[in-house]
């Protein structure tokens, strides 16, 4: 069996790599919407705020399973947990460039 470890030339590591990208995208995500404080702005909402109150609480789903998913992952890439076909599934759109089907799944 080959090992994932990056050429003679000083490379890094596959997994060395899907952690950096990892803690890229964990430092670079916002906090989620206080949707409690936002909805007691509105005495009455209009249409268009009560799709924005929709859009906000679809959007804080999608940042909790980043977060959370992103969080299993980097402490998968250390042994702390096992890596599961979902771990390994997302550490490899990382390391390919591609969106992980379990965040695209919860993106409104």
């Amino acid at each position: 069996m080959q090992t994932s470890e990056g050429g003679a030339a000083g490379g890094i590591n596959r997994e060395e790599y899907i952690a950096k990208v990892a803690s890229e995208i964990q430092s670079k995500l916002p906090q989620e919407f206080d949707i409690f404080n936002i909805k007691k702005k509105f005495e009455v909402p209009t249409p268009t705020q009560v799709v924005l109150l929709q859009e906000l609480e679809r959007f804080n789903i999608l940042l909790n399973v980043i977060v959370s998913s992103l969080k299993d992952l980097k402490r998968a890439l250390v042994g702390e947990i096992g890596m599961s076909q979902a771990l390994d599934d997302l550490a490899s759109c990382m390391f390919n460039g591609f969106v992980p089907p379990q965040w695209l799944s919860k993106a409104p």
